[in-house]
């Protein structure tokens, strides 16, 4: 279901300043970098990283006024319900799709001959062209490339097929932006950043013999049927059936790959934001652990300030009794007074011969091991 929400630039600009992209974007079933390209467009300017940490803890921010326009357009958000779909890979294939359909540069029916095939495949051609049959082979009847090269188990009579599927998958991958390259995993894809590998392989039926000892096995013997497999944290298979064969299958298999491509995409996107949040929450958790060890120390600053003050004055009084009795020698009342004033919490005046000494404790500083 589709419907347009209309609004004024003020309007949006209002929103965006009292509720965040993340949550605001999604009463528009759109993602918030959408909704950001939406305000950018329309001159509307956005919070700056951190306003709504600071509007969570009372602190004054400053709020960018909406920039005036001699002729303000309305705004028109078209709202697709269906892609509030719960299963994102439904909507990452519907975007797969669309792309290869609209794709006129893609060849999606397999040529009957092989005509000048890519530099891979013509190196695949030469290395099969010089194998025979193993019946020691995993799947007897077949013959298969060398490492290095893309993985194809095929038997003799299917290799031309193979050559020409290979072929048109390459070309089009190569349409479609991808990176070709070939390791010891065989073919492999590359875009956005992510690999997907490839191989051809004809499969088999499982046949019991018995040999002239009377010996009795299970062998795999090849059935003529091929299959294309996609490989990417599992496999995905498209096999000849009695309806199609793999070559009218190219679409799909295009499909296939687009949507893991597209799939992987977002979960590494889905995966930064998470990543970003966590980060941000990180920080201000650690924000909020500073303002509480900064608040602790100052109370415990205070806390002994206040004890060292009742023992300050004790001092002082007991000074004010030896100074009133003329007992003492001026010399010592002037050493005891510069004495009071470096312990005393309301001056500390500073010591050089003292400045190793915790006024609490009264005793030696403990020195790090690199201080000198």
């Amino acid at each position: 279901m589709n419907n347009v929400v209309k609004l004024t630039r003020t309007e949006l600009y209002d929103k965006v300043w009292t509720t965040p992209l993340t949550t605001l974007s999604k009463e528009f079933y759109l993602s918030d970098n959408g909704l950001r390209k939406i305000c950018i467009k329309f001159d509307i300017p956005l919070p700056p990283m951190g306003y709504w940490q600071k509007l969570q803890y009372g602190k004054k921010v400053i709020k960018t006024p909406l920039p005036k326009q001699e002729n303000e357009q309305e705004i028109k958000i078209y709202v697709d319900q269906n892609k509030n779909d719960p299963n994102p890979i439904n909507l990452l294939k519907q975007i797969a799709t669309e792309k290869i359909k609209n794709n006129s540069a893609l060849i999606l029916k397999v040529s009957e001959r092989l005509s000048k095939p890519d530099e891979i495949v013509s190196k695949v051609q030469d290395n099969l062209s010089k194998k025979k049959v193993n019946n020691y082979a995993n799947i007897k009847g077949t013959i298969h490339t060398d490492g290095g090269l893309p993985n194809i188990v095929v038997s003799p009579k299917n290799v031309s097929r193979s050559l020409r599927i290979l072929d048109n998958l390459i070309k089009n991958f190569k349409t479609l932006g991808y990176r070709v390259s070939v390791d010891s995993e065989g073919l492999r894809f590359t875009a956005y950043q992510d690999k997907i590998t490839l191989c051809i392989r004809e499969k088999s039926n499982i046949k019991d013999t018995t040999n002239e000892r009377g010996w009795k096995s299970r062998d795999l013997i090849a059935n003529g049927k091929l299959a294309v497999k996609i490989v990417q944290y599992g496999t995905t298979e498209f096999a000849d059936t009695d309806k199609l064969l793999v070559e009218d299958q190219i679409e799909k298999i295009l499909i296939k790959v687009e949507t893991e491509f597209q799939r992987m995409a977002e979960n590494r996107r889905v995966w930064k934001i998470e990543s970003e949040k966590r980060e941000e929450l990180r920080k201000i958790e650690e924000a909020k652990q500073k303002l509480k060890d900064e608040e602790l120390t100052k109370f415990i600053y205070f806390y002994n300030d206040a004890h060292r003050w009742k023992k300050f004055m004790i001092l002082k009084e007991y000074f004010e009794h030896l100074k009133s009795t003329n007992t003492t020698d001026k010399e010592w009342l002037d050493w005891a007074e510069k004495k009071l004033d470096w312990y005393n919490p309301a001056k500390n005046t500073e010591d050089n011969l003292m400045e190793d000494v915790d006024k609490n404790s009264l005793e030696i500083k403990k020195k790090n091991r690199w201080e000198w």
